[in-house]
């Protein structure tokens, strides 16, 4: 498809849209279609009011506009769950409330149905929205804007799981997001301990680790036959438990991206650079483009 964010998320939409329809009666047969939960039937759901098509297309246009800035995606037919999930994440790093979230999600949500009613074709973005949901709850419920753990040294020893130990050590010393230590492949090892990923909006860096970390991960790699996939969820609820264990507030795996952040700052500030140099420096390191979001890490 052609044209504009606008042009685009409005000819999608207008798939699902029944404006001055009854709602009801399309509640009652998405229930007969098989969905139970109230989170089901919300997403299978059409819309039938112009302030909720208003507020969806406002997000979804926001999203593809960002998707075509970062990933250079201009046929909105062809976006996919890793690019919903790019940019759930960039509002999770803008530190957006909760709540806001949730209404981001469930815009997206619904772009999928769209999608899947305009082309013909079936999308799926649920687990990329549910990974990045998961992220959310753990950093943005609260009020605080500090997300880092108070002792990630003493949280790692007491995760239980040797592998989730490395990659919690590998977040800590080298800033990865989650997404980007997942599906490690041995391609991916360098010379003098650095790992290549691709980021947010393809943009490549090479992370540097301990060489005890690197070859810990290079030895779950190459016993996994060239690929290291794990469970985000599992993981996740290691670091809960470790936290719960330590006395420590839970963050989420971005909380050791925060740790990562402020450590590496203050290491380059003692060094001599000055605020805005080692801003700019963090900044290329985590993968961010715009600095600004870099300080929302270090308050």
């Amino acid at each position: 498809m052609r044209g504009s964010p606008v042009y685009q998320v409005h000819q999608v939409f207008s798939s699902i849209l029944h404006i001055g329809e009854s709602k009801h009666e399309a509640k009652e047969k998405v229930r007969q279609d098989g969905a139970k939960t109230w989170h089901e039937i919300g997403k299978n759901l059409d819309i039938y009011s112009y302030k909720t098509a208003d507020a969806y297309r406002d997000i979804s246009k926001q999203a593809f506009s960002y998707i075509r800035e970062e990933f250079g995606i201009k046929d909105i037919t062809k976006l996919d769950g890793e690019h919903i999930q790019a940019f759930l994440e960039s509002k999770i790093e803008e530190g957006v409330k909760y709540s806001t979230f949730q209404q981001y999600a469930a815009a997206l949500e619904k772009l999928e149905t769209a999608l899947s009613k305009y082309t013909g074709q079936k999308y799926s973005f649920s687990e990329n929205i549910a990974e990045a949901r998961a992220e959310a709850q753990a950093v943005l419920e609260r009020t605080d804007a500090h997300r880092a753990y108070s002792d990630p040294k003493n949280l790692i020893e007491n995760i239980d799981k040797q592998d989730f130990k490395t990659i919690a050590q590998a977040q800590y010393e080298g800033g990865f997001r989650i997404h980007e230590i997942n599906h490690l492949k041995a391609e991916q090892f360098r010379e003098n301990n650095t790992i290549k990923v691709q980021g947010k909006g393809g943009k490549v860096r090479e992370i540097e680790l301990t060489r005890e970390t690197y070859n810990e991960l290079k030895s779950l790699v190459e016993s996994n036959n060239g690929k290291y996939v794990f469970d985000t969820n599992q993981y996740r609820q290691e670091l809960k438990q470790a936290s719960e264990r330590t006395n420590q507030e839970y963050q989420g795996s971005h909380g050791l991206r925060w740790n990562f952040a402020q450590e590496r700052f203050t290491e380059l500030q003692e060094k001599g650079l000055s605020y805005e140099q080692a801003l700019s420096e963090v900044s290329q390191l985590l993968g961010h483009e715009r600095p600004d979001i870099t300080e929302h890490y270090l308050r």
